[in-house]
């Protein structure tokens, strides 16, 4: 197992902090280039291939959450497990180029900033896409510990805490995590499945009710915003698809509040069951 050494006297602790679920193919790439870190941890999150022996080989920090549909909303817990003074969130499927890794350990040691937002590098479906939205913003990914606070509301699960000092890094390539993200339409579509399923119960417990207007509305400003606003046609075929795909994401999430409204008293199963017996009941059963 490779071991990271603890900083040197007077230097701030950086943790780097991921989760994990089944990403043999891609975990090594990113912990190659978070070891310069005091300190990695992993969560690993009921992988069933190697991702788990993977990450036992940098770091004796690996730990077990149950599985989430969204991991965002479970940073909270591996956030908590790191020691340093400093945290770096990244993704399995991320890597750090060694620039960034040099401009992000000279803001801890200036004490100019609490949190820095940091560009990406996105690469979907085969290629880099630099429009359409994706790569529009920083997140927050390198910031001291406590001055971030965790929510558990998809998209907007981090949020400042009062007083903390923003910098965002310009986002030249010398400052971009690369983000190898979904490598096929199939890969977009599980996961746009699985977080509709999270953003339709925050619209319900927010009391949004569902109508066509809402649905439309949704829809057509993610597709404006991205393919008009944020020039995903200059991305071709691929930067359509995208945009497209978003904006049916924003559709199928008031769908699923319409269907959670809609079988709210009464579930499809037993809707089912009863015309089932109903069927059954004319053949005198």
């Amino acid at each position: 197992m490779e071991s990271n050494s603890a900083p040197k006297t007077g230097k701030p602790k950086i943790s780097a902090v991921l989760l994990a679920r089944n990403e043999e193919a891609n975990i090594r790439y990113c912990l190659e280039t978070v070891r310069w870190c005091s300190e990695i941890i992993v969560v690993d999150m009921e992988s069933s291939d190697r991702t788990r022996e993977i990450a036992k080989e940098y770091t004796d920090r690996v730990y077990s959450h149950p599985r989430l549909e969204v991991f965002d909303v479970a940073k909270k817990f591996a956030v908590e497990k790191a020691d340093g003074d400093w945290i770096l969130l990244v993704d399995a499927d991320e890597m750090v180029p060694h620039s960034l890794s040099l401009a992000l350990t000279g803001l801890a040691l200036k004490n100019e900033a609490d949190i820095v937002e940091v560009p990406f590098n996105n690469y979907i479906m085969g290629d880099r896409v630099g429009h359409s939205g994706w790569g529009a913003t920083a997140p927050p990914r390198f910031f001291r510990k406590g001055k971030i606070i965790f929510t558990e509301t998809i998209h907007d699960y981090m949020q400042r805490a009062p007083g903390a000092r923003v910098v965002r890094l310009e986002p030249a390539e010398a400052n971009c995590i690369s983000h190898f993200n979904y490598s096929d339409s199939a890969q977009f579509v599980e996961k746009l499945n699985r977080y509709t399923d999270v953003e339709a119960q925050h619209l319900f417990d927010k009391g949004v009710i569902f109508s066509y207007l809402g649905l439309f509305r949704a829809a057509l400003s993610e597709f404006y915003w991205r393919f008009i606003r944020h020039s995903g046609y200059k991305n071709g075929v691929r930067g359509f698809s995208l945009c497209l795909m978003m904006a049916f994401y924003r559709a199928l999430a008031y769908i699923k509040l319409w269907e959670k409204y809609e079988f709210r008293e009464l579930l499809v199963s037993e809707r089912y069951k009863k015309l089932r017996e109903s069927i059954l009941a004319g053949w005198g059963k």
